[in-house]
């Protein structure tokens, strides 16, 4: 017996196939409302710790601090530095000169190896230093700091960076940061070797 043309399906179309998608896309839709619905409704329910007020007064550092002469103390502190701990000739004293922050990781004794944080220059080639002030503030110091070299062609630039620390109620000034002017790590070559 053979068949009516009516009664054989024929090849699927794009709406049967639609309509065979629909009921698994309406379920996805239904499932990621009601994710965001729960996401909206409760929110983050993690417990949420209040940052507490630490003591003492409010300070106000949205303004910069003001401009002050470079005390005289951090000069001189300034000028030790260069020659106990960038030539390298006293490291102890370089030691008792230098910030917390920038002899972080380092102890005592590394430090008296010589291998420290703060560029070298040849106390031979060492001919003088002269100094810009960058910035000066109460509690911060810049210094664009030119070490003349033997011979001349041997200068170099440092920014040198003074902060003060309190000992026996006073005010000490420490160097805390110390690098070439320009970024460059270049170490002079000495004539002949």
């Amino acid at each position: 017996m053979g068949e009516f043309a009516a009664t054989k399906p024929g090849p699927p179309t794009v709406g049967r196939r639609i309509q065979k998608l629909l009921p698994f896309a309406a379920a996805l839709v239904l499932v990621a409302g009601g994710i965001a619905f729960l996401v909206t409704y409760f929110g983050n329910t993690a417990h949420q710790a209040v940052p507490k007020t630490p003591p003492g007064p409010v300070i106000d550092n949205s303004k910069n601090p003001p401009t002050v002469p470079v005390p005289h103390a951090a000069k001189v502190v300034a000028g030790k530095y260069i020659l106990a701990a960038m030539t390298r000739s006293n490291l102890p004293l370089s030691w008792k000169l230098t910030h917390p922050s920038l002899k972080q990781g380092y102890t005592y004794k590394e430090w008296l190896t010589g291998n420290i944080p703060v560029q070298y220059f040849p106390r031979k080639a060492f001919a003088g230093a002269t100094f810009n002030v960058q910035s000066s503030h109460p509690n911060d110091v810049v210094l664009d700091v030119y070490i003349f070299g033997k011979p001349a062609n041997l200068g170099q630039a440092f920014f040198i960076e003074l902060k003060p620390v309190e000992r026996s109620g006073q005010k000490h000034w420490l160097v805390s940061y110390v690098v070439p002017n320009g970024g460059a790590n270049d170490t002079p070559a000495l004539p002949g070797g």
